[in-house]
């Protein structure tokens, strides 16, 4: 796990619990409401798209990657040397040599641009749409009108299919990648493990141990009469009791599942694709997804951290995190295409912002969110296109600037979601999902 420079710890955020053997927190986990898409056009309905939500958290520097800065001063560009790309007259980090083979399967954006240069306040941004607000200044990063992540949103609008969970997260929950005030039957299935260990396995898809079939089906018909027994008075309690029985046939269905055991399986892959993906947690993470996409889950976040590069960043780029980008990325793009899954599927991948033009006393960037690439692709988005340009000094977006609004709203409008449309708060306070932005229409 990863600390960030501000010292919050990946697992620090809140999270999906389990209550019991087979708990609330699976159980809650379904919500799930069948809605209809109403927007039309592209070879794949939009109602059908999902999409695999990628964020390197730290913060990603567009120098090393997207957006380098050859003919600048020395204390600027770096010491990677830009290589050239299947999109012409883009050129990507040296390091990246099979995803510039495979660029032309993606679209950048260079000009992404904001102005929270905190963790806390740069990842609820860019994964919300929606600028936080601090709840107490000074002593906390968490924003007092935290915001829907958009895989809780997907799942409100198109609930279950198959079987499978809507909304999946891994290896752990992603920050600020929750529900908020929807509530937690939007919660997304937490898969807290590595995919890359030998012993991998989704704990929840098994009952407790000891609870076999019989004993879990006896367990059920137990339930069963006493809800029968009681129903007048299960009647007049909370609305919140009746949806948990909802719930709870949901998880039960879940945990009964062959094809939920069968995708939750990546052992069931060759091994030869788990190479290609590579043999660490962020290929496998990607693998994982891609099983889950096409099994039926309709959301996939992942959560990649150790990019708060504050030191030493060419040498931990080069070793360890640029190297799993280029497998990862590369083989799941490559994967979604020849199985024809990537008109159907979108790929987002960013952080919370960019990093800092000079590079520091230690080797390192700092935090700098006024400039940052976005990698954007597939399920209702075109490809081989590069949006927006910075400045000489790749500080400043100089055409095209796109902020996490405009972002969101393209990823809602391609998902066939209404942005626009007003959810309400506990309290029954209005909100738009985005508010004051059009999509980016030339990734439409």
């Amino acid at each position: 796990m990863f600390r960030t420079c501000d010292g919050v710890n990946r697992r620090d955020v809140v999270r999906a619990g389990v209550l019991g053997p087979m708990g609330l927190g699976l159980a809650e986990l379904f919500a799930a409401r069948d809605a209809s898409a109403k927007s039309p056009g592209g070879t794949v309905p939009p109602a059908e798209r999902n999409c695999i939500f990628i964020f390197l958290a730290g913060g990603p520097s567009q120098y090393e990657t997207f957006d380098l800065k050859p003919n600048a001063a020395a204390e600027i560009r770096g010491e990677f040397k830009p290589i050239p790309s299947s999109i012409s007259g883009l050129d990507v980090a040296e390091h990246l040599p099979k995803l510039a083979k495979s660029a032309h399967r993606m679209s950048i954006i260079r000009s992404l641009t904001h102005t929270n240069a905190g963790h806390g306040g740069g990842a609820h941004y860019m994964c919300t749409g929606k600028h936080p607000t601090p709840l107490f200044k000074e002593t906390t990063t968490r924003p007092n009108n935290e915001h829907p992540f958009p895989g809780a949103v997907v799942t409100r609008e198109r609930g279950a299919r198959k079987g499978i969970p809507p909304f999946v997260s891994l290896p752990m929950l992603l920050t600020y990648g929750g529900p908020a005030f929807l509530g937690p039957e939007y919660m997304p299935f937490v898969i807290e493990s590595d995919p890359a260990s030998p012993g991998f396995s989704v704990r929840d898809l098994a009952a407790a141990p000891g609870v076999g079939e019989s004993r879990a089906a006896a367990r059920r018909t137990l339930r069963g009469v006493f809800e029968e027994e009681n129903k007048a008075a299960l009647k007049k309690a909370s609305s919140r009791v009746e949806a948990l029985n909802t719930f709870y046939q949901k998880a039960f269905d879940l945990v009964t599942s062959p094809a939920a055991r069968s995708a939750f399986d990546i052992h069931r892959e060759s091994t030869a694709v788990r190479d290609s993906y590579g043999r660490h947690t962020f290929g496998q993470s990607l693998l994982m997804g891609r099983r889950l996409i096409e099994a039926g889950c309709r959301f996939v976040s992942i959560d990649h951290g150790g990019w708060d590069n504050h030191t030493t960043i060419f040498q931990t780029l080069k070793d360890d995190l640029l190297p799993q980008v280029d497998s990862g990325l590369t083989s799941l793009l490559k994967d979604l295409d020849e199985r024809g899954m990537l008109d159907s599927t979108m790929v987002v991948v960013m952080g919370e912002f960019g990093r800092t033009s000079r590079v520091n006393k230690d080797a390192g960037r700092d935090h700098w969110p006024q400039s940052q690439s976005v990698v954007i692709t597939g399920g209702g988005i075109k490809r081989g296109q590069v949006i927006g340009s910075t400045d000489a000094s790749g500080e400043y977006p100089v055409e095209r600037p796109v902020s996490p609004e405009e972002l969101m709203a393209t990823i809602y409008t391609a998902l066939g979601v209404d942005y626009q449309q007003i959810v309400y708060t506990p309290l029954g306070r209005p909100v738009p999902i985005v508010a004051d932005a059009s999509p980016v229409q030339e990734l439409l």
